[in-house]
């Protein structure tokens, strides 16, 4: 007589929530990712699955990390050639068409973490906003692609030739403890009126 094996209902339970977690509809906070001409449909293509799979995981990070909910609900990203942007409160995120895979994913998180830090009107003296970002983007990244994923992205972004010293900006924020960043980060939301992280 062959035997069946039961599965313990704690982990029938635990695999029908996963199931249910992953039918869902996708992330929600909703970005139309629109390419400037025909010929970057592709890259939107690629922006639009990394959002589709990897979508709630990088909101619950950027929340996690700040301490702050997201504040859009809906957003527009236009894909060209033109340099990445976070774009402004009436105006879509850029984001480069040409890049890899992995720079494309990590820079999406990058200036959506822009566009989720215009929650904090006031800034930290002498600290800029790439540096204010830094203080918790690579946490980010490594919260959702891991550890070697987010020191590759702080390698690429370092070496990037622009007006701005990307280079600079990393070594400070990497420079800092944990202690020392948590404090600053605390300071940064009692100057703009949010509470410590629950």
């Amino acid at each position: 007589m062959r035997r069946t094996r039961r599965v313990p209902a704690a982990a029938a339970i635990c695999l029908l929530l996963l199931l249910a977690s992953d039918a869902r509809a996708g992330p929600r906070i909703e970005i139309e990712f629109i390419p400037m001409t025909p010929a970057h449909r592709p890259a939107a293509r690629v922006y639009e699955a990394i959002w589709s799979e990897f979508g709630e995981r990088i909101v619950a990070a950027l929340e996690t990390r700040t301490c702050l909910p997201f504040a859009e609900t809906r957003l527009a990203a236009v894909v060209d050639d033109a340099p990445s942007h976070s774009g402004g409160p009436s105006h879509p995120m850029r984001l480069r068409a040409g890049y890899p895979l992995a720079v494309k994913q990590s820079t999406l998180v990058h200036e959506l973490g822009h566009r989720h830090l215009w929650q904090l009107a006031e800034r930290l003296d002498g600290v800029d906003g790439h540096e204010t970002l830094y203080l918790v983007l690579d946490r980010v990244w490594a919260d959702v692609w891991g550890e070697a994923f987010a020191q590759a992205r702080i390698d690429t972004e370092s070496g990037w030739k622009a007006d701005y010293d990307y280079a600079a900006a990393w070594a400070w924020a990497r420079s800092l403890a944990s202690p020392d960043k948590e404090r600053l980060w605390r300071r940064l939301l009692e100057m703009n009126g949010f509470g410590g992280c629950s």
